[in-house]
């Protein structure tokens, strides 16, 4: 069995809690920006991800370009967002009474593969919350 935690994002402050999800110890948002960083190529478009969280948790409205609904449909409990730039993607769900949680992250060549990702985990997630 999975064991999953949530960290709250300390730099994301707002009026929605931002959290990373942790699963089995790792993380996978952490991998993700880590992998950016050592990569170099990305680095603006990463703090522009920051930029838009934090704008995602004091409630302001982004434009669908910068952040988008991405829940496949109306019946689902749990909205599922993705917060993007050019080339990156950040994929997260809305989780009561917590905040928004950030699942996992990619870029955009690997978006379906991604999203697909993301939906299993999260399903994990939900499943062990219960």
């Amino acid at each position: 069995m999975n064991t999953f935690a949530l960290q709250k994002i300390e730099e994301i402050a707002g009026r929605l809690e931002v959290f990373k999800l942790t699963e089995n110890g790792k993380c996978e948002y952490d991998d993700f920006e880590r992998g950016i960083e050592a990569e170099g190529t990305y680095i603006s478009e990463l703090t522009t991800i920051q930029v838009r969280l934090h704008e995602m948790a004091e409630l302001k409205s982004l434009p669908e370009t910068k952040f988008r609904d991405i829940t496949p449909s109306k019946k689902e409990k749990v909205k599922e967002y993705e917060v993007k730039t050019k080339h990156l993607r950040v994929y997260l769900i809305h989780d009561v009474p917590n905040g928004r949680v950030i699942i996992c992250a990619g870029k955009k060549t690997s978006q379906k593969k991604d999203i697909k990702h993301f939906r299993e985990v999260k399903k994990r997630y939900l499943e062990n919350k219960l």
